[in-house]
């Protein structure tokens, strides 16, 4: 396995001039040099300068007067031209935003070369040559609106067609954008990878970025480069801030008190006691030379402690109601280098590290006595050499690496250790302890009670190497500002867990267990048998050309292509359907074409239409991949049930179980469980088995965009864009098993299963997944934005989609639950996209209050429809498949109980209902002064949530179900897992 990693170095050493994958972090500035009379001037040196570093690069204009620098460091910039006979030119304070390209004509006016003219102007916020969608967010309304979770995303969601995913845990606040799931974004910090190779996005990134450390993002929804790829979502670009010629930096801190922060919805309506929930957040960055002009550094430090509250409550079981707050800390820590060698040589380094203990994290359903925990040591570092080959040629090579040590655990796991669990928090060192040893978990109806199953690690890695080779050729009807690149991305993920392997004993009531109660016995019993230990690599490769063609001075045609390719080496062991166990599949013809256009309506380029169409591939997700080898034929850690296929009968009809793992009551019979399954002796799964498919496909979606984006004045732009996604070959995973229930009872033990499909060759015990490539979705979204950068005291951002995301697949697990034998029922299976959401209002402002020595208002307000969800019985069985989630009929439905959602329309389908809608406006009042020249102190007050609103998350999948009235359509969950409070938080900043 080592050959593609050796190969690639190698070809990457001996084929410097070879194009490889995009520069990602970058920008172009562009235009034409004439003379007073519009003539071409060719010869004239234009030297582009960072005002921040001094870092220059100079080009010279060519036969028809253009000039073109590409692979720029965003920032602020200023432009000189010099040429015999005339007046120098210079214009400066040019915003270079990442991803964008301006274009700056210079106009060059006979005199003596002493003289200079100056031209003041505003960067153009219109980009006439990219058809990309999405928007950039800078540093100005990073640092200034009111950011929950001081997380970049919060800030990123203001854009058009992206939903703000907040989340209670420690940095796991992620994007969900044109209608996919959460896992499927594709995020960067200056150019290195920065998601989890086992979540995808799911989480958020990788390594969370601090906001003091940010310079600017470039999000992209749609219609993005050849390249960019490996992402149905949003590409997210993050610029980290670099060392200027001054020493700058700010030292802040925060806090929220208890006292600051209100009780939650059912803190208020249950009694309960309000948990002490404070915030304390402080650090600080600093940036300067090294070497006026050529070194710089920056550095920055950050603390978080967050005890956010978490509140559950049972309405069958109001004694198991509890508000806590959980204990999350971190320390994450930034350093950067950058160093102009020369004119014609820069490099820089950058290393990001969080540390992030996460005790006491509560799932939906869990309660007090079943909580988990989690470990995170996570890593990224990137290095880039740039060099200018030429008047018109610019190479940038790039080697990252991005590393994450992990683990999931609990409390009785944690001790068994030699050091109290403490063990498992170094890089590739695994934890000690045996859950086996642990109570097993009760799940009865509507929680989970006596202990969690948790207890999963440790650590993935992934190496990265990259070059970009971007070559300006002008004149040649027109100008081509052409891009070539490879990337290689080698991905180790260890994976070792236990879950489970204490036991989990099902109910059917929320009744405590009760000896003499034979209604109170579990009903069946499921265990994982052994450890299961896991090492999966990914090898990726990616290259693209692509040609920014600009046929006029008003229209420009981007042309590419782009190829992805994975190979995850899979043991296929036991697999009926592949001959040879090393034969996992490869999909190779993953060529992905892009065109796309712009035209300027004007001379001025105020006015812009633009659109495309391409095919874009996504990623594989390994912790969806990584199943196959989990849930194999044979296995030394299977998870098996008793009963095999259905719950026993006896306790729903008021019997003593007959099984004997259940005879007992909910106490594990380790005895038998060992004879039945040796410890470490691989047997056949008896559990549920997952296969892979030998035409297993990387999933793609042509895509189609048509745009307006219209200056209306020097800082006020509106854009309004189409999108729509045809998403093919989505993960849908097929039961090559499937069963026939005699009877429509959910307690029907009578159920054969066949190998209705020909390829098992012999008989299995429960399902069996094909992981496939069968599902398919559609996107259709209008975005609408209206951007006001700031001037006259004031900026702001409106922005709204209506959008509609529909299909039979969403994440890469998927399985299709409704298939009765060989019947798929994918038109019962279509529906909307969990994250259907068909209205997103979002808005940002800040301005500053005149008159009032430097008092200042921000604010930031979301809304978001409802989303849908499904209404079903698990009581009966009405296809007889041995799954319990049928939808129930079309209609109307209310629940009975407190808090219960009323008057809920359901379609009969999957996703067929809709659950409550999302608003929060968060604001903040501040007061800044300047102390000195370059010192300012600042003091904010931030108030999240100001109307207090209760924000509900769609009811809990147990709260779906009409088995159980008590709790049928009952909200007992808070959107982002605490629902988000009002809290307000005091915030000193000090800049110097």
């Amino acid at each position: 396995m080592r050959k593609p990693l050796v190969g690639s170095v190698l070809f990457l050493l001996l084929a410097t001039a070879l194009p490889v994958l995009a520069q990602q972090g970058t920008a172009e500035i562009g235009g034409r040099v004439t003379d007073e009379q519009g003539g071409v001037l060719p010869g004239v040196a234009v030297v582009l300068t960072n005002e921040g570093t001094g870092v220059f690069r100079e080009v010279v204009s060519g036969a028809d007067g253009t000039y073109f620098a590409q692979q720029l460091i965003p920032g602020r910039y200023r432009i000189s031209a010099k040429l015999a006979s005339f007046k120098n030119f210079e214009r400066g304070g040019l915003i270079l935003a990442v991803g964008k390209t301006l274009t700056i004509d210079v106009t060059m006016i006979v005199g003596a070369l002493e003289e200079t003219v100056r031209v003041t102007a505003e960067s153009p916020l219109v980009d006439t040559t990219s058809a990309k969608v999405g928007g950039n967010i800078g540093t100005d309304e990073l640092s200034e609106l009111p950011a929950m979770n001081r997380n970049f995303f919060a800030t990123v969601s203001l854009l058009p067609g992206v939903q703000f995913n907040p989340s209670n845990q420690m940095g796991n606040d992620t994007i969900i954008a044109s209608g996919q799931t959460n896992q499927n974004n594709n995020v960067a910090v200056d150019g290195g990878y920065n998601a989890d190779d086992a979540l995808g996005t799911s989480a958020g990134a990788q390594v969370r970025v601090p906001l003091e450390s940010i310079q600017e993002f470039q999000v992209i929804t749609s219609m993005y480069d050849a390249e960019f790829g490996r992402a149905s979502g949003a590409i997210v670009n993050a610029i980290t801030k670099a060392g200027t010629n001054q020493f700058k930096g700010v030292l802040f801190a925060e806090a929220a008190s208890n006292k600051l922060t209100a009780a939650d919805y059912f803190v208020r309506t249950q009694n309960l006691e309000k948990p002490t929930a404070v915030r304390r957040d402080w650090g600080g960055v600093i940036g300067g030379p090294i070497v006026k002009n050529k070194a710089h550094f920056f550095f920055s430090l950050e603390r978080q402690v967050d005890n956010p509250n978490r509140t559950r409550v049972f309405p069958t079981r109001p004694s198991l109601n509890f508000s806590i707050a959980e204990d999350r800390t971190d320390w994450n820590t930034l350093i950067r280098f950058d160093h102009q060698i020369n004119a014609n040589n820069t490099w820089a380094v950058r290393w990001l590290r969080e540390w992030a203990p996460q005790w006491y994290t509560i799932g939906t359903r869990q309660t007090l006595e079943s909580f988990q925990d989690e470990t995170d040591l996570d890593q990224t570092a990137v290095g880039t050499l740039t060099s200018v080959l030429g008047n018109a040629r610019v190479n940038t090579v790039r080697v990252a690496r991005t590393w994450e040590h992990w683990w999931h655990g609990n409390a009785c796991f944690r001790t068994q250790g030699s050091k109290g669990g403490q063990e498992g928090l170094i890089f590739k060192q695994e934890a000690q302890g045996n859950q086996a040893l642990c109570p097993p978990q009760l799940d009865y109806l509507s929680f989970l009670a006596q202990a969690s199953t948790e207890s999963q690690g440790p650590w993935d890695s992934n190496y990265q190497i990259e070059d970009d080779y971007s070559w300006f050729v002008p004149g040649k009807k027109g100008d081509h500002d052409m891009k070539f690149g490879f990337r290689y991305n080698n991905t180790e993920l260890r994976r070792v867990s236990q879950v489970n392997s204490n036991g989990t004993f099902r109910f059917n009531t929320d009744l405590p267990f009760d000896p003499a109660n034979p209604r109170t016995y579990p009903e069946r019993f499921t265990v994982r048998t052994g450890t299961f230990n896991e090492f999966i690599k990914n090898h990726t490769y990616e290259a693209y050309a692509q040609d920014k063609w600009r046929v006029s001075p008003r229209t420009t045609i981007g042309l590419g292509i782009r190829y992805d390719l994975e190979i995850i080496p899979l043991d296929e062991t036991g697999n009926p359907l592949f001959s040879v166990a090393s034969s996992y599949p490869v999909d190779k013809n993953n060529f992905g074409p892009r065109l796309n256009f712009t035209h300027t309506l004007d001379e001025a380029g105020k006015s812009l239409v633009r659109g495309g169409y391409g095919i874009f591939y996504n990623r594989s997700i390994l912790g969806a991949v990584d199943d196959t080898l989990e849930f194999g034929k044979f296995t030394s850690s299977a998870v098996v049930s008793f009963p095999t296929n259905a719950a026993d009968p006896s306790p729903s009809a008021g019997r003593l179980p007959t099984d004997p793992f259940l005879a007992n009551g909910p106490f594990v019979n380790r005895a038998l469980l060992n004879q039945s399954y040796p410890p470490g002796v691989p047997v056949k799964n008896d559990g549920v088995v997952i296969f892979d498919s030998p035409n297993r496909k990387q999933p793609y979606a042509h895509q189609f965009t048509i745009g307006y984006v219209r200056e209306i004045a020097a800082e006020l732009a509106v854009h309004a864009d189409y999108i729509r996604m045809v998403n093919k070959d989505m993960f849908l995973a097929r039961n090559l098993n499937p069963a026939l229930r005699a009877t429509t009872s959910r307690t029907d033990q009578n159920i054969t299963r066949s190998d209705a499909f020909g390829v098992l060759g012999e008989p299995y015990k429960q399902q069996v997944w094909l992981m496939e490539n069968t599902g398919e979705s559609t996107y259709d979204g209008l975005n609408l934005s209206l951007e006001k950068r700031y001037a006259n005291n004031w900026s702001g951002r409106v922005s709204y989609s209506l959008s509609s995301s529909r299909g039979t697949a969403e994440n890469q697990a998927d399985k299709d639950t409704y298939q009765a034998l060989t019947d798929m029922n994918l038109g019962l299976w279509r529906g909307p996209s969990s994250v259907d959401r068909r209205h997103i209002l979002s808005m940002g402002a800040r301005a500053e209050i005149p008159k009032t020595a430097g008092a200042n208002l921000s604010t930031t307000i979301r809304y978001m429809s409802s989303a849908p969800f499904t209404i079903y019985s698990s009581a009966v069985d009405v296809n007889r498949n041995g799954e319990l989630d049928d939808p129930v009929a079309a209609g109307t439905y209310s629940g009975t109980a407190l808090n219960a959602m009323q008057n809920v329309a359901f379609d009969g389908g999957r996703n067929g209902a809709r659950g409550p809608t999302y608003f929060q406006a968060d604001v903040r009042a501040g007061w800044h002064r300047r102390i000195q020249a370059q010192k300012t102190l600042e003091v904010f007050l931030d108030i999240y949530n100001i109307t207090n609103r209760a924000n509900f998350d769609n009811p809990i999948n147990a709260n779906r179900d009409m088995r159980t009235p008590a709790t049928f359509l009952v909200l007992t969950n808070l959107y982002g897992g605490g629902g988000f409070p009002r809290q307000a938080m005091l915030r000193l900043r000090f800049a110097f």
